[in-house]
C-alpha cells in the first residue's frame, strides 16, 4: 500500500511514481469496472487517495510549471480514485492558470 508521508510531493517524479502506485492498486481491487464491493482495503486506497490530494492540492502549484503541468492528469485520476468523481474543473484549470504564471 502507498504510504503518503514517505512520498516527497516537492519531487514530480515521485508524485508522478505514487500516483501511477495508487492507480495500480485501485486497477488491482477492480475500481474501474463497476464493482462497487466495500472492502478494508478498498476504504484503504481511498483514504489514501484522499490524502494524496491533498497533499498535491498544497504542492502543485508551488512546483515549476513544467513538472506540475504533467502531473494535472494524474491528479484528475487520484481524485476518481478518493472520491468517485472527476476533480473540479475549476479548480484544475485554476491549477492551471497559477502553473502558466510561474
Amino acid at each position: 500500500m502507498t504510504e503518503i508521508s514517505r512520498i516527497d510531493f516537492s519531487d514530480a517524479t515521485a508524485v508522478r511514481d505514487s500516483a501511477v502506485q495508487l492507480f495500480t492498486e485501485a486497477n488491482d481491487r477492480r475500481f474501474f469496472i463497476g464493482e462497487d464491493v466495500p472492502s478494508p482495503q478498498r476504504a484503504a486506497i481511498q483514504r489514501t487517495a484522499r490524502q494524496w490530494v491533498a497533499r498535491a492540492c498544497r504542492t502543485l502549484p508551488a512546483m515549476p510549471r513544467t513538472e506540475a503541468h504533467t502531473l494535472l492528469p494524474l491528479y484528475d485520476l487520484i481524485h476518481r480514485i478518493a472520491y468517485g468523481t472527476p476533480a473540479n474543473k475549476n479548480q484544475l484549470n485554476n491549477s492551471g492558470r497559477k502553473l502558466l504564471q510561474h
